[in-house]
């Protein structure tokens, strides 16, 4: 059995370490990252249309299908902001209702 200098094992054990660390990296290409980025966004539009939903079954006990249905519509993150606020603070289902109208124009 041939033995290595110390320096030399270090150098080697060095050099073993870094190839498994590169192996073992996980490589993602842009097309993948782009993915994950697209996937986050809906995970985030999807979490804001439950939780108007959440809202609107807490305070006024009930979520219309046409509500419900624009809800599944609606595709920017800061208009189903604007309705979970609308949500928290409507009165009444006939007062979101309206006010939901509103943001619709």
């Amino acid at each position: 059995m041939m033995t290595l200098s110390p320096e030399l094992q270090s150098s080697l054990e060095s050099k073993i370490k870094q190839f498994e660390e590169e192996r073992t990296m996980p490589l993602i290409s842009n097309m993948e990252l782009r993915g994950r980025k697209i996937g986050e966004e809906i995970g985030a539009l999807e979490n804001a249309r439950d939780f108007v939903k959440t809202v609107l079954q807490a305070r006024l006990g009930e979520v219309p299908l046409d509500v419900e249905q624009y809800l599944n519509k609606v595709s920017v993150l800061s208009t189903l902001q604007e309705i979970v606020k609308l949500a928290a603070t409507a009165n009444s289902l006939a007062e979101f209702k309206q006010s939901l109208a509103k943001i619709q124009s």
